[in-house]
């Protein structure tokens, strides 16, 4: 397509020099390159071909603590997880190796009985999939434990997993559910729901900026 267009401005240009020496009448080529119309019809072409290498948009960096930071000034008090996960501790947790991303980070609360995390994969674009699919484990092995603690499981069934440009999210938020603890663990569920919401919401905010 872009060849002929390149053809069609040069015949374009060709017969717009017909029109000032005289139509059926060619120069020879020395005499075009002395006039410097060969020049302009080369030079067009030229132009054309550049732009045809133009250099791929970079791909936006967005720091993972400007990312987190976001989040616990939109939540506020009710953002829990105050402990960063090494990358050891990545994964034995999810089994996300350290040569399937550029970046994390990861928090969740100091005591293992409590359950709110956050976890913000910067991931290399051929690894995509396969950290999707180990949180994905993750979360349902998380649901598995916490079977006779209803209000984590609560929290677990609510987690939430989105993948914005490569960056994966996974939210497994709620904080203080006792607000509607008495209406039921459908209650507690979407309660939690709206707080995993409402952080993807800023994460995709700050990402797609």
């Amino acid at each position: 397509m872009k060849k002929s267009i390149i053809r069609t401005i040069t015949v374009a240009l060709t017969a717009g020099i017909c029109l000032f020496t005289g139509c059926g009448n060619e120069l020879p080529e020395e005499e075009l390159v002395n006039t410097g119309q060969a020049f302009e019809i080369q030079k067009v072409t030229d132009d054309l071909q550049a732009s045809n290498f133009l250099f791929p948009e970079e791909k936006k960096f967005v720091a993972l603590t400007q990312l987190k930071d976001s989040v616990k000034e939109l939540l506020g008090d009710q953002y829990w997880p105050e402990v960063s996960l090494s990358k050891e501790e990545l994964k034995e947790k999810t089994g996300i190796t350290e040569d399937m991303y550029v970046d994390f980070l990861a928090e969740k609360q100091s005591l293992d009985a409590h359950i709110d995390t956050m976890i913000i994969i910067h991931a290399k674009e051929a690894s995509v999939g396969d950290i999707e699919k180990a949180l994905e484990n993750y979360r349902s092995e998380i649901i598995r434990q916490n079977q006779n603690h209803p209000q984590n499981l609560c929290k677990a069934e609510a987690s939430r997993m989105e993948t914005i440009e490569d960056y994966i999210c996974f939210v497994q938020l709620g904080a203080d559910t006792t607000v509607v603890a008495d209406k039921g663990q459908d209650a507690v569920i979407a309660y939690c729901q709206e707080e995993n919401e409402r952080a993807l919401y800023v994460l995709e905010q700050e990402i797609l900026e």
